[in-house]
Protein backbone atom coordinates (compact mmCIF):
# COMPACT_ATOMS: atom_id res chain seq x y z
CA UNK A 1 0.00 0.00 0.00
CA UNK A 2 1.33 3.34 -1.01
CA UNK A 3 -0.21 6.88 -0.32
CA UNK A 4 2.78 8.81 -1.07
CA UNK A 5 0.68 11.29 -2.97
CA UNK A 6 -1.92 12.12 -0.08
CA UNK A 7 -0.88 11.40 3.04
CA UNK A 8 1.32 12.74 5.93
CA UNK A 9 2.68 10.74 8.64
CA UNK A 10 1.20 10.49 12.25
CA UNK A 11 4.20 9.44 14.44
CA UNK A 12 2.98 6.74 16.96
CA UNK A 13 -0.53 6.20 16.20
CA UNK A 14 -2.02 3.38 16.99
CA UNK A 15 -6.10 4.49 17.40
CA UNK A 16 -8.02 7.64 16.71
CA UNK A 17 -10.97 9.14 18.26
CA UNK A 18 -13.51 9.53 15.86
CA UNK A 19 -16.87 11.65 16.11
CA UNK A 20 -20.21 10.42 17.61
CA UNK A 21 -22.42 10.26 14.51
CA UNK A 22 -22.53 7.89 11.80
CA UNK A 23 -19.95 9.20 9.05
CA UNK A 24 -21.88 7.45 5.95
CA UNK A 25 -18.91 6.81 4.43
CA UNK A 26 -18.54 5.77 0.68
CA UNK A 27 -15.90 4.82 -1.59
CA UNK A 28 -16.13 5.80 -5.30
CA UNK A 29 -14.03 4.59 -8.30
CA UNK A 30 -11.38 6.77 -10.02
CA UNK A 31 -8.88 4.79 -12.48
CA UNK A 32 -6.64 1.89 -12.53
CA UNK A 33 -3.25 3.34 -12.90
CA UNK A 34 -0.12 1.16 -13.89
CA UNK A 35 -1.82 -1.70 -11.73
CA UNK A 36 -2.91 0.21 -8.68
CA UNK A 37 -6.17 1.49 -7.99
CA UNK A 38 -6.97 5.18 -7.04
CA UNK A 39 -10.75 5.51 -4.62
CA UNK A 40 -12.48 8.75 -3.61
CA UNK A 41 -13.90 8.47 -0.52
CA UNK A 42 -16.73 10.83 1.29
CA UNK A 43 -18.11 11.14 4.31
CA UNK A 44 -19.99 13.52 6.43
CA UNK A 45 -19.24 15.18 9.77
CA UNK A 46 -20.88 18.15 12.32
CA UNK A 47 -21.92 21.27 10.12
CA UNK A 48 -19.59 22.93 12.70
CA UNK A 49 -16.80 21.02 11.60
CA UNK A 50 -14.18 23.80 9.46
CA UNK A 51 -12.11 20.71 8.43
CA UNK A 52 -11.61 16.88 8.35
CA UNK A 53 -9.55 14.01 8.04
CA UNK A 54 -9.30 10.35 7.41
CA UNK A 55 -6.73 8.49 9.46
CA UNK A 56 -5.15 5.60 6.84
CA UNK A 57 -2.98 2.63 7.61
CA UNK A 58 -2.44 -1.00 7.00
CA UNK A 59 -4.16 -2.44 10.43
CA UNK A 60 -6.25 -1.11 12.23
CA UNK A 61 -3.63 -0.53 15.30
CA UNK A 62 -1.35 0.90 12.92
CA UNK A 63 -3.25 4.33 11.49
CA UNK A 64 -0.58 6.26 10.83
CA UNK A 65 -0.84 8.28 7.92
CA UNK A 66 -3.66 10.77 7.18
CA UNK A 67 -5.88 12.21 4.36
CA UNK A 68 -7.31 15.99 4.51
CA UNK A 69 -11.17 15.95 2.91
CA UNK A 70 -12.10 18.62 0.73
CA UNK A 71 -15.39 20.83 1.49
CA UNK A 72 -18.24 19.67 -0.55
CA UNK A 73 -20.86 21.96 1.50
CA UNK A 74 -23.64 21.36 3.73
CA UNK A 75 -26.78 18.79 3.48
CA UNK A 76 -30.11 19.25 5.52
CA UNK A 77 -31.08 15.94 7.38
CA UNK A 78 -33.55 15.49 9.69
CA UNK A 79 -35.40 18.28 10.91
CA UNK A 80 -33.19 20.83 10.99
CA UNK A 81 -30.38 19.39 11.26
CA UNK A 82 -27.11 19.55 8.93
CA UNK A 83 -24.35 17.79 8.09
CA UNK A 84 -20.90 18.73 6.12
CA UNK A 85 -20.09 16.54 3.05
CA UNK A 86 -16.28 16.02 2.58
CA UNK A 87 -14.35 13.86 0.09
CA UNK A 88 -10.57 12.47 -0.11
CA UNK A 89 -8.75 10.59 -2.81
CA UNK A 90 -7.04 7.68 -1.44
CA UNK A 91 -4.53 7.00 -4.26
CA UNK A 92 -1.81 4.28 -5.15
CA UNK A 93 -3.76 1.28 -3.59
CA UNK A 94 -2.55 -2.25 -3.99
CA UNK A 95 -4.63 -4.99 -5.55
CA UNK A 96 -5.33 -7.33 -2.64
CA UNK A 97 -3.81 -5.09 0.15
CA UNK A 98 -6.16 -3.96 3.35
CA UNK A 99 -6.81 -0.62 3.91
CA UNK A 100 -7.93 0.32 7.34
CA UNK A 101 -9.08 4.28 8.14
CA UNK A 102 -11.14 6.16 10.29
CA UNK A 103 -12.32 9.71 11.01
CA UNK A 104 -9.85 11.93 12.93
CA UNK A 105 -12.40 13.54 15.70
CA UNK A 106 -11.37 17.36 15.18
CA UNK A 107 -8.86 17.92 12.26
CA UNK A 108 -9.31 21.54 13.03
CA UNK A 109 -7.82 21.96 16.33
CA UNK A 110 -5.86 18.81 17.42
CA UNK A 111 -2.61 18.08 16.34
CA UNK A 112 -0.74 14.68 15.98
CA UNK A 113 1.08 15.28 19.73
CA UNK A 114 -2.16 16.03 21.09
CA UNK A 115 -4.66 13.72 19.59
CA UNK A 116 -6.77 11.28 21.89
CA UNK A 117 -5.98 7.91 20.65
CA UNK A 118 -7.66 5.90 23.77
CA UNK A 119 -11.23 5.42 22.67
CA UNK A 120 -13.38 5.18 19.59
CA UNK A 121 -16.80 6.14 20.15
CA UNK A 122 -19.56 3.99 19.29
CA UNK A 123 -21.80 5.89 16.25
CA UNK A 124 -25.79 6.05 17.28
CA UNK A 125 -26.84 5.12 13.13
CA UNK A 126 -27.06 2.41 11.77
CA UNK A 127 -23.44 1.68 10.76
CA UNK A 128 -20.55 1.91 13.24
CA UNK A 129 -17.65 4.85 13.00
CA UNK A 130 -15.28 2.36 14.55
CA UNK A 131 -12.37 1.96 12.32
CA UNK A 132 -13.53 0.71 8.68
CA UNK A 133 -11.63 -1.21 6.17
CA UNK A 134 -12.26 -2.15 2.65
CA UNK A 135 -9.75 -4.97 0.44
CA UNK A 136 -8.64 -3.84 -2.68
CA UNK A 137 -10.09 -5.80 -5.73
CA UNK A 138 -7.55 -8.09 -7.37
CA UNK A 139 -8.69 -9.01 -10.31
CA UNK A 140 -11.70 -8.27 -11.96
CA UNK A 141 -15.02 -6.80 -9.86
CA UNK A 142 -18.30 -8.20 -10.09
CA UNK A 143 -20.62 -5.02 -9.89
CA UNK A 144 -24.21 -5.05 -8.04
CA UNK A 145 -26.56 -3.24 -10.18
CA UNK A 146 -29.98 -1.98 -9.46
CA UNK A 147 -32.00 1.54 -9.43
CA UNK A 148 -34.79 2.93 -7.34
CA UNK A 149 -34.22 1.76 -4.35
CA UNK A 150 -36.32 3.48 -1.16
CA UNK A 151 -34.69 4.91 2.26
CA UNK A 152 -35.50 1.41 4.41
CA UNK A 153 -37.25 3.78 7.00
CA UNK A 154 -40.43 4.34 4.74
CA UNK A 155 -41.36 0.28 5.63
CA UNK A 156 -43.15 -1.51 2.84
CA UNK A 157 -40.72 -2.39 0.05
CA UNK A 158 -38.72 0.28 0.36
CA UNK A 159 -35.22 -1.18 0.17
CA UNK A 160 -36.57 -4.78 0.63
CA UNK A 161 -32.96 -5.96 -1.35
CA UNK A 162 -30.72 -4.62 0.92
CA UNK A 163 -30.54 -7.21 3.83
CA UNK A 164 -29.64 -9.68 0.90
CA UNK A 165 -27.26 -7.11 -0.48
CA UNK A 166 -25.49 -6.99 2.66
CA UNK A 167 -25.39 -10.99 3.20
CA UNK A 168 -24.08 -10.82 -0.32
CA UNK A 169 -21.18 -8.43 0.45
CA UNK A 170 -20.38 -10.71 3.59
CA UNK A 171 -19.81 -13.78 1.56
CA UNK A 172 -17.68 -11.83 -1.29
CA UNK A 173 -20.62 -12.15 -3.81
CA UNK A 174 -19.44 -8.31 -5.19
CA UNK A 175 -16.79 -5.82 -4.98
CA UNK A 176 -18.55 -2.80 -6.32
CA UNK A 177 -22.37 -1.14 -7.13
CA UNK A 178 -23.92 0.64 -10.07
CA UNK A 179 -26.83 2.54 -8.71
CA UNK A 180 -28.15 3.94 -11.41
CA UNK A 181 -30.02 6.94 -10.05
CA UNK A 182 -34.18 7.97 -7.96
CA UNK A 183 -31.67 7.51 -4.49
CA UNK A 184 -33.65 7.27 -1.26
CA UNK A 185 -36.93 8.57 -2.38
CA UNK A 186 -36.04 11.26 -1.86
CA UNK A 187 -32.33 12.25 -1.23
CA UNK A 188 -33.78 14.60 1.52
CA UNK A 189 -33.93 14.68 4.96
CA UNK A 190 -34.56 12.07 7.15
CA UNK A 191 -35.09 9.99 4.22
CA UNK A 192 -31.57 11.05 2.53
CA UNK A 193 -30.02 10.07 6.02
CA UNK A 194 -31.54 6.77 6.63
CA UNK A 195 -30.25 5.95 2.88
CA UNK A 196 -26.89 7.32 3.40
CA UNK A 197 -26.70 5.35 7.28
CA UNK A 198 -28.21 1.87 5.75
CA UNK A 199 -26.11 2.08 3.06
CA UNK A 200 -22.95 2.52 4.99
CA UNK A 201 -21.60 -1.38 5.40
CA UNK A 202 -21.70 -1.94 2.16
CA UNK A 203 -20.47 1.31 0.65
CA UNK A 204 -17.58 1.65 3.32
CA UNK A 205 -16.14 -1.40 1.92
CA UNK A 206 -16.71 -1.13 -1.92
CA UNK A 207 -17.20 1.61 -4.68
CA UNK A 208 -20.41 2.70 -5.46
CA UNK A 209 -21.14 4.49 -8.69
CA UNK A 210 -23.72 6.36 -9.15
CA UNK A 211 -26.08 9.34 -11.26
CA UNK A 212 -29.44 10.78 -11.02
CA UNK A 213 -32.65 10.41 -11.87
CA UNK A 214 -36.19 11.61 -12.12
CA UNK A 215 -36.72 11.78 -9.12
CA UNK A 216 -33.83 13.98 -7.94
CA UNK A 217 -35.46 16.55 -10.27
CA UNK A 218 -38.66 16.34 -9.08
CA UNK A 219 -37.83 17.47 -6.11
CA UNK A 220 -34.96 19.67 -6.88
CA UNK A 221 -36.53 22.66 -5.71
CA UNK A 222 -36.27 24.32 -2.38
CA UNK A 223 -36.60 22.83 0.40
CA UNK A 224 -35.95 19.34 -0.87
CA UNK A 225 -32.90 20.61 -2.85
CA UNK A 226 -32.73 16.60 -4.26
CA UNK A 227 -30.01 17.35 -7.01
CA UNK A 228 -27.97 19.88 -4.82
CA UNK A 229 -27.79 17.13 -2.06
CA UNK A 230 -26.47 14.87 -4.71
CA UNK A 231 -23.90 17.13 -5.86
CA UNK A 232 -22.63 17.26 -2.08
CA UNK A 233 -23.22 13.79 -0.54
CA UNK A 234 -21.26 12.24 -4.22
CA UNK A 235 -18.71 15.02 -4.87
CA UNK A 236 -16.00 12.66 -4.54
CA UNK A 237 -17.18 11.59 -8.30
CA UNK A 238 -17.33 15.05 -9.29
CA UNK A 239 -13.34 15.44 -8.04
CA UNK A 240 -12.56 11.53 -9.20
CA UNK A 241 -13.87 9.78 -12.18
CA UNK A 242 -15.95 12.77 -13.40
CA UNK A 243 -12.13 15.28 -13.37
CA UNK A 244 -10.50 12.11 -14.62
CA UNK A 245 -12.85 11.48 -17.76
CA UNK A 246 -12.86 15.00 -18.51
CA UNK A 247 -16.77 15.48 -17.69
CA UNK A 248 -16.38 17.45 -14.28
CA UNK A 249 -19.48 16.31 -12.95
CA UNK A 250 -21.13 13.36 -11.16
CA UNK A 251 -24.02 12.90 -13.09
CA UNK A 252 -22.02 11.90 -16.35
CA UNK A 253 -18.37 10.55 -16.12
CA UNK A 254 -16.99 7.66 -17.31
CA UNK A 255 -14.24 5.06 -15.61
CA UNK A 256 -12.92 1.61 -16.67
CA UNK A 257 -12.23 -1.20 -14.34
CA UNK A 258 -10.66 -4.42 -15.67
CA UNK A 259 -12.19 -5.08 -18.58
CA UNK A 260 -14.93 -3.16 -18.65
CA UNK A 261 -15.11 0.56 -19.67
CA UNK A 262 -18.61 2.01 -17.81
CA UNK A 263 -20.05 5.48 -18.97
CA UNK A 264 -22.81 6.88 -16.50
CA UNK A 265 -24.83 9.68 -18.06
CA UNK A 266 -27.16 12.23 -17.13
CA UNK A 267 -30.95 10.90 -18.75
CA UNK A 268 -32.97 13.84 -16.78
CA UNK A 269 -31.93 16.03 -19.93
CA UNK A 270 -33.96 13.90 -21.94
CA UNK A 271 -36.78 13.37 -19.23
CA UNK A 272 -39.84 15.23 -19.44
CA UNK A 273 -39.64 16.17 -15.55
CA UNK A 274 -39.42 19.98 -15.12
CA UNK A 275 -35.56 20.71 -15.12
CA UNK A 276 -33.80 22.29 -12.25
CA UNK A 277 -30.87 24.43 -12.25
CA UNK A 278 -28.78 26.45 -9.67
CA UNK A 279 -28.96 30.48 -10.47
CA UNK A 280 -27.03 32.93 -9.80
CA UNK A 281 -28.69 34.08 -6.83
CA UNK A 282 -27.81 30.69 -5.31
CA UNK A 283 -31.25 29.78 -5.85
CA UNK A 284 -32.88 26.69 -7.86
CA UNK A 285 -35.43 27.30 -10.61
CA UNK A 286 -36.66 25.23 -13.04
CA UNK A 287 -34.56 26.03 -16.49
CA UNK A 288 -35.53 24.45 -19.40
CA UNK A 289 -32.58 26.42 -21.37
CA UNK A 290 -30.02 24.96 -18.72
CA UNK A 291 -31.41 21.22 -19.89
CA UNK A 292 -30.43 22.21 -23.35
CA UNK A 293 -26.77 23.30 -22.53
CA UNK A 294 -26.53 20.10 -20.27
CA UNK A 295 -27.88 17.79 -23.09
CA UNK A 296 -25.75 19.08 -25.75
CA UNK A 297 -22.69 19.39 -23.57
CA UNK A 298 -23.39 15.77 -22.58
CA UNK A 299 -23.32 14.40 -26.01
CA UNK A 300 -20.33 16.10 -27.13
CA UNK A 301 -18.43 14.98 -23.79
CA UNK A 302 -19.93 11.08 -24.79
CA UNK A 303 -18.46 10.98 -28.03
CA UNK A 304 -14.97 12.09 -26.83
CA UNK A 305 -14.81 9.36 -23.89
CA UNK A 306 -16.21 6.79 -26.25
CA UNK A 307 -13.87 7.08 -29.17
CA UNK A 308 -10.72 7.28 -26.86
CA UNK A 309 -12.15 3.73 -25.32
CA UNK A 310 -8.76 1.28 -26.06
CA UNK A 311 -10.71 -1.79 -27.08
CA UNK A 312 -7.67 -3.97 -26.89
CA UNK A 313 -7.39 -3.18 -23.27
CA UNK A 314 -10.92 -2.34 -22.45
CA UNK A 315 -13.24 -4.86 -24.80
CA UNK A 316 -16.11 -4.10 -23.08
CA UNK A 317 -18.07 -0.78 -22.68
CA UNK A 318 -21.56 -0.72 -20.50
CA UNK A 319 -23.74 2.84 -20.57
CA UNK A 320 -25.49 3.46 -17.33
CA UNK A 321 -28.35 5.99 -17.17
CA UNK A 322 -31.76 6.03 -14.74
CA UNK A 323 -33.65 6.30 -18.18
CA UNK A 324 -34.39 3.27 -20.85
CA UNK A 325 -34.21 4.53 -24.51
CA UNK A 326 -38.02 3.91 -24.65
CA UNK A 327 -39.06 6.67 -22.08
CA UNK A 328 -36.74 9.55 -22.85
CA UNK A 329 -39.17 11.02 -22.14
CA UNK A 330 -41.61 8.63 -24.90
CA UNK A 331 -40.20 6.11 -27.40
CA UNK A 332 -37.21 7.20 -30.16
CA UNK A 333 -39.70 7.37 -32.65
CA UNK A 334 -41.18 10.27 -30.96
CA UNK A 335 -40.51 14.12 -32.58
CA UNK A 336 -37.65 15.69 -31.24
CA UNK A 337 -36.35 12.90 -29.34
CA UNK A 338 -32.32 14.15 -28.38
CA UNK A 339 -31.59 10.73 -27.22
CA UNK A 340 -32.48 9.53 -30.52
CA UNK A 341 -30.70 12.04 -32.27
CA UNK A 342 -27.66 12.05 -30.00
CA UNK A 343 -27.12 9.16 -27.88
CA UNK A 344 -28.35 6.34 -30.30
CA UNK A 345 -25.81 7.38 -33.18
CA UNK A 346 -23.19 7.19 -30.77
CA UNK A 347 -24.14 4.10 -28.89
CA UNK A 348 -24.16 2.78 -33.08
CA UNK A 349 -20.30 3.98 -34.09
CA UNK A 350 -19.03 3.28 -31.31
CA UNK A 351 -20.17 -0.56 -30.55
CA UNK A 352 -21.59 0.14 -26.96
CA UNK A 353 -21.93 -3.57 -25.65
CA UNK A 354 -24.50 -3.14 -23.00
CA UNK A 355 -27.10 -0.51 -21.68
CA UNK A 356 -27.80 -0.74 -18.11
CA UNK A 357 -31.26 1.37 -16.21
CA UNK A 358 -33.39 1.73 -13.56
CA UNK A 359 -36.80 3.97 -13.78
CA UNK A 360 -39.19 0.81 -14.29
CA UNK A 361 -39.70 -0.72 -10.95
CA UNK A 362 -39.12 -4.31 -12.08
CA UNK A 363 -36.66 -6.64 -14.15
CA UNK A 364 -36.66 -6.51 -17.87
CA UNK A 365 -33.63 -7.66 -20.19
CA UNK A 366 -34.17 -6.72 -23.93
CA UNK A 367 -32.02 -8.42 -26.84
CA UNK A 368 -29.59 -5.88 -29.55
CA UNK A 369 -32.05 -4.52 -31.62
CA UNK A 370 -31.81 -1.86 -34.66
CA UNK A 371 -33.72 1.72 -35.06
CA UNK A 372 -33.46 3.62 -38.16
CA UNK A 373 -30.41 1.86 -39.24
CA UNK A 374 -28.61 2.09 -35.70
CA UNK A 375 -27.56 -0.75 -33.57
CA UNK A 376 -28.83 -0.28 -29.95
CA UNK A 377 -26.81 -2.68 -27.47
CA UNK A 378 -29.17 -5.06 -25.45
CA UNK A 379 -30.97 -3.10 -23.00
CA UNK A 380 -31.04 -4.57 -19.03
CA UNK A 381 -34.01 -2.58 -16.59
CA UNK A 382 -32.45 -3.59 -13.16
CA UNK A 383 -35.00 -1.15 -11.07
CA UNK A 384 -36.69 -2.80 -8.34
CA UNK A 385 -34.50 -3.44 -5.10
CA UNK A 386 -37.88 -1.65 -3.59
CA UNK A 387 -39.60 1.29 -2.89
CA UNK A 388 -42.86 2.35 -2.01
CA UNK A 389 -44.14 3.21 -5.71
CA UNK A 390 -44.20 -1.32 -5.76
CA UNK A 391 -43.26 -3.18 -8.58
CA UNK A 392 -44.72 -2.13 -12.03
CA UNK A 393 -46.71 -4.65 -13.24
CA UNK A 394 -46.71 -5.27 -17.37
CA UNK A 395 -50.06 -3.56 -17.94
CA UNK A 396 -48.06 -0.21 -16.96
CA UNK A 397 -44.97 -0.41 -18.72
CA UNK A 398 -46.31 1.35 -21.71
CA UNK A 399 -43.13 0.47 -23.74
CA UNK A 400 -43.16 2.02 -27.34
CA UNK A 401 -40.37 -0.04 -30.32
CA UNK A 402 -38.97 -2.53 -27.89
CA UNK A 403 -39.97 -5.77 -27.22
CA UNK A 404 -38.68 -7.83 -23.86
CA UNK A 405 -36.88 -11.08 -24.14
CA UNK A 406 -37.33 -11.29 -20.50
CA UNK A 407 -40.01 -9.79 -17.94
CA UNK A 408 -39.63 -10.58 -14.10
CA UNK A 409 -42.04 -8.03 -11.79
CA UNK A 410 -40.22 -9.13 -8.67
CA UNK A 411 -38.08 -6.93 -6.08
CA UNK A 412 -34.28 -7.97 -6.73
CA UNK A 413 -30.83 -7.10 -8.17
CA UNK A 414 -28.48 -8.05 -10.67
CA UNK A 415 -24.54 -8.74 -10.87
CA UNK A 416 -22.54 -7.85 -13.63
CA UNK A 417 -19.11 -9.14 -14.27
CA UNK A 418 -16.69 -9.59 -17.60
CA UNK A 419 -14.39 -12.54 -18.46
CA UNK A 420 -12.16 -12.25 -21.83
CA UNK A 421 -15.24 -13.75 -23.93
CA UNK A 422 -17.98 -12.07 -22.54
CA UNK A 423 -19.85 -9.90 -20.23
CA UNK A 424 -22.14 -12.15 -17.82
CA UNK A 425 -25.08 -11.23 -16.33
CA UNK A 426 -27.58 -12.79 -13.44
CA UNK A 427 -31.07 -11.44 -11.88
CA UNK A 428 -31.98 -12.58 -8.59
CA UNK A 429 -35.19 -11.82 -6.58
CA UNK A 430 -34.39 -10.63 -3.30
CA UNK A 431 -37.63 -10.91 -1.43
CA UNK A 432 -41.00 -12.88 -1.16
CA UNK A 433 -43.35 -12.56 -3.96
CA UNK A 434 -46.01 -9.70 -2.36
CA UNK A 435 -46.06 -6.75 -4.14
CA UNK A 436 -46.97 -3.96 -1.38
CA UNK A 437 -45.68 -5.83 1.66
CA UNK A 438 -43.07 -8.03 0.77
CA UNK A 439 -40.40 -9.59 3.41
CA UNK A 440 -36.77 -9.92 2.48
CA UNK A 441 -35.28 -12.84 1.35
CA UNK A 442 -31.69 -14.28 0.22
CA UNK A 443 -30.49 -13.64 -3.15
CA UNK A 444 -32.21 -16.35 -5.84
CA UNK A 445 -31.17 -16.17 -9.74
CA UNK A 446 -34.25 -16.11 -11.61
CA UNK A 447 -32.15 -15.18 -15.37
CA UNK A 448 -28.60 -15.49 -16.66
CA UNK A 449 -27.25 -14.18 -19.89
CA UNK A 450 -23.81 -13.62 -21.81
CA UNK A 451 -22.98 -10.87 -24.29
CA UNK A 452 -20.50 -12.20 -26.17
CA UNK A 453 -17.00 -9.81 -26.99
CA UNK A 454 -17.67 -7.70 -30.05
CA UNK A 455 -15.34 -7.98 -32.66
CA UNK A 456 -13.52 -4.08 -33.20
CA UNK A 457 -12.06 -3.81 -36.69
CA UNK A 458 -10.14 -0.88 -35.84
CA UNK A 459 -9.11 1.93 -33.21
CA UNK A 460 -11.46 4.70 -33.35
CA UNK A 461 -10.91 8.20 -34.84
CA UNK A 462 -10.69 11.03 -31.87
CA UNK A 463 -13.69 13.15 -31.52
CA UNK A 464 -16.29 15.50 -29.68
CA UNK A 465 -15.12 17.48 -26.88
CA UNK A 466 -14.81 17.43 -23.13
CA UNK A 467 -16.16 19.51 -20.74
CA UNK A 468 -12.58 19.80 -18.80
CA UNK A 469 -9.41 18.50 -19.69
CA UNK A 470 -9.18 15.40 -17.94
CA UNK A 471 -6.51 15.43 -14.79
CA UNK A 472 -4.32 12.95 -13.68
CA UNK A 473 -6.27 12.90 -10.22
CA UNK A 474 -3.79 11.30 -8.08
CA UNK A 475 -0.89 13.36 -9.54
CA UNK A 476 -2.97 16.73 -8.55
CA UNK A 477 -3.76 15.81 -5.39
CA UNK A 478 -2.45 17.17 -2.36
CA UNK A 479 0.83 16.31 -1.19
CA UNK A 480 1.80 16.27 2.32
CA UNK A 481 4.11 13.70 2.98
CA UNK A 482 7.05 16.02 2.81
CA UNK A 483 4.64 18.22 5.27
CA UNK A 484 4.30 20.61 3.22
CA UNK A 485 0.71 21.01 1.50
CA UNK A 486 0.16 21.67 -1.88
CA UNK A 487 -3.08 21.73 -3.52
CA UNK A 488 -4.31 21.53 -7.20
CA UNK A 489 -2.27 23.48 -9.27
CA UNK A 490 -3.56 26.84 -11.35
CA UNK A 491 -4.50 24.87 -14.69
CA UNK A 492 -6.91 22.46 -12.73
CA UNK A 493 -10.60 23.12 -13.38
CA UNK A 494 -12.20 23.79 -9.95
CA UNK A 495 -15.70 22.29 -9.61
CA UNK A 496 -18.16 24.11 -8.17
CA UNK A 497 -22.35 23.65 -8.43
CA UNK A 498 -23.26 25.79 -11.06
CA UNK A 499 -20.29 23.19 -13.35
CA UNK A 500 -22.39 20.67 -12.16
CA UNK A 501 -25.68 22.59 -13.07
CA UNK A 502 -23.94 23.33 -15.82
CA UNK A 503 -25.39 27.24 -16.25
CA UNK A 504 -21.37 27.61 -16.25
CA UNK A 505 -21.38 27.57 -19.94
CA UNK A 506 -23.26 30.29 -20.31
CA UNK A 507 -20.70 32.86 -19.07
CA UNK A 508 -17.34 31.10 -19.71
CA UNK A 509 -15.66 28.03 -20.88
CA UNK A 510 -13.65 27.16 -18.16
CA UNK A 511 -13.63 28.66 -14.03
CA UNK A 512 -10.36 28.21 -12.91
CA UNK A 513 -9.08 29.03 -9.25
CA UNK A 514 -6.84 27.43 -6.32
CA UNK A 515 -8.10 25.60 -3.78
CA UNK A 516 -7.89 27.18 -0.23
Amino acid sequence: MRFACIVTIVAGASAIGVAAASSQFHLSFVEEDNGQLHYMLDWVTASTANSSRIIVGASADKLDSTVDGKSAGLVTEAAGETVACWSALLANLEPGSTIFYALESDATEQTTSSLNFDTLAQSDGSASNDVMSFTVPDGEITWAVFGDMGAPMQGHAAAVSLPALKSALSDGAYSGVLNIGDLSYELTGSNGQDYMNELESITSRVPMMTTVGNHEYQYALSPALAVQNYYRRFHGITLGAGAASGSSSNEFYSFSSGLIHFVFINTEVYGDEAYAALQDDGTWKVDESARKIAGTAQAKWLEYDLSRVKRSETPYIVLCGHRPPFKTPKGLSETGNRFAKEIVPLMSKYQVDLYLAGHEHTYLMFEASTFNGYNIPPIIISGSPGNNEYIREEAELDIVGFKWKTLIPKYGYGYLTATKTALKWQWGSAATDSTHEPSSAMWKKQDEVSFPKQTIESAYTAAGSAVSEPIDVAGEWVNTSSGERIWYRSHVVIVTEKISALLWYRKRSRDWQHWQ
